[in-house]
């Protein structure tokens, strides 16, 4: 189960750091679409979050490796940091979009690299759940 997990995480933490990536050709291509929306940010988030969260205490648990811990925890307050950050500013100013931008894809990005320590330490305590 928390291999799936793992994978989920890592894909949709994937997804989202390329949206963000993409979002000047998005809104180019499909402007009042729901990709480029920031709906679609925090949709994906919502999935993110919890991903991250039972994926890392259980992986925690069995392998008790701190930089899972806090690499995840630092990639959680990163997504949770931009959605607030854009909530607090998305009126005032276009270039803090550019600074949410990079505070998700810094984000996304731990996230992945955590998911990916998390799985591969489980892997090699051969846990049953990562067969």
């Amino acid at each position: 189960m928390q291999k799936i997990i793992d994978n989920l995480g890592i894909t949709i933490s994937s997804v989202c750091a390329i949206h963000c990536v993409l979002l000047p050709a998005i809104f180019i291509i499909a402007p009042y679409s729901f990709l480029a929306s920031h709906e679609f940010h925090e949709a994906l988030i919502y999935f993110i979050l919890p991903c991250a969260v039972v994926a890392f205490v259980l992986g925690c648990r069995k392998h008790g490796d701190l930089k899972v811990a806090v690499m995840g925890t630092l990639g959680v307050i990163l997504l949770a940091s931009s959605l607030l950050f854009h909530e607090i500013f998305h009126a005032e100013e276009h270039s803090e979009e550019l600074i949410t931008v990079l505070i998700t894809i810094a984000g996304s990005l731990m996230l992945i690299l955590s998911h990916l320590r998390n799985r591969k330490l489980c892997l090699r305590e051969e846990y049953a759940c990562h067969e």
